[in-house]
């Protein structure tokens, strides 16, 4: 139970809000904490981004924080957002916007990521989803830490949950997905998954490395990247079968990557930054920043955006030098 004096400062700020009109009719009666308004939040910390099919730019990150930009260099709050809580992934799909965090909050829009609405938040379960992967605007999952595995197939409304691994309680980090409905899932200690049905059935992969792994990202037909703890990524070309593990000039740990035609781009911590051209071995650049990356989009023009902490950058950097450490 709250106590009443932070209990009835929730119902006094939410009052504020619906009678300004910024908070969804639909949310008026719960007991909901809004994100603030607040002139420094571009320059707090940011967990992901993404590009929507028409071209927005979605960040999420602490304190329920989501901005919004149309070209990647001014941005703006969202104007409604159900949550304080820091949400850790944002998946966009068929025109409507979903995003999730902490206490496996998940919160959705259909105006273009202007006001959201929440669909889950289970504080006692003290889980936070890591990754969305929405097939459509209807079905979709959310996975994250300690086995955490929900799937609704009516746009969030619901959510059921599912146990992969009865042994496991690992974290799930990240999902890919090919066209054909087999699934990959990158996760702790080893603990990766596959499954051939679709998300029907899953099994537990024998991974050469047996750290954590943070991500998972599809780079061509039937390749894909694992990344995560101090540095390591391996490659799959069979649906995780066996991996090829590359030699990296770097012990920071990957968060997140992305794609433009033959480029790809894995942020990191401490500043560094991944990239590969066609194939080929990767390079490490240090980013002017120094933070730590969790998130990166690819933008039309081949660029790429970086979230992290102190907010939103920019790879290729603004002055267009790379400065290589090999």
């Amino acid at each position: 139970m709250l106590p009443n004096r932070i209990l009835s400062r929730i119902v006094a700020a939410a009052a504020a809000l619906f009678a300004a009109g910024t908070v969804p009719a639909q949310d008026a009666d719960l007991d909901i904490s809004y994100a603030e308004n607040l002139p420094l939040v571009p320059e707090s910390m940011f967990l992901d981004i993404t590009r929507t099919d028409d071209g927005q730019l979605v960040a999420v990150g602490e304190r329920g924080h989501v901005l919004l930009s149309e070209d990647g260099v001014a941005w703006k709050q969202a104007d409604v957002v159900p949550t304080q809580t820091t949400l850790t992934t944002v998946e966009s799909r068929n025109g409507r916007l979903w995003a999730a965090g902490h206490d496996a909050v998940i919160i959705t829009s259909g105006d273009h990521g202007r006001t959201w609405t929440l669909e889950n938040h289970d504080p006692e379960r003290q889980q936070a989803v890591m990754d969305l992967y929405f097939t459509d605007e209807f079905n979709g999952v959310a996975i994250g830490s300690y086995g955490l595995y929900l799937r609704t197939a009516d746009g969030g409304q619901t959510w059921e949950d599912v146990t992969i691994d009865e042994e496991g309680g690992y974290h799930l980090n990240g999902m890919v997905r090919f066209e054909d409905g087999r699934r990959l899932i990158a996760g702790e200690a080893g603990y990766s998954y596959r499954s051939f049905d679709d998300g029907e059935t899953w099994e537990m992969m024998d991974m050469p490395y047996l750290g954590s792994m943070w991500g998972a990202l599809r780079v061509g037909e039937q390749c894909v990247l694992f990344f995560g703890l101090r540095g390591h990524v391996l490659e799959s070309c069979d649906f995780g079968t066996t991996w090829t593990e590359f030699d990296l000039d770097t012990e920071s740990s990957i968060s997140a990557g992305a794609r433009f035609g033959d480029r790809t781009v894995l942020a990191a911590n401490s500043g560094t930054v991944l990239i590969r051209d066609s194939g080929g071995p990767f390079r490490v650049y240090t980013h002017s920043s120094g933070v730590d990356f969790a998130g990166v989009t690819a933008l039309p023009n081949g660029s790429f955006l970086l979230a992290g902490e102190d907010g939103i950058f920019s790879y290729p950097e603004q002055s267009g030098e790379e400065q290589s450490d090999d």
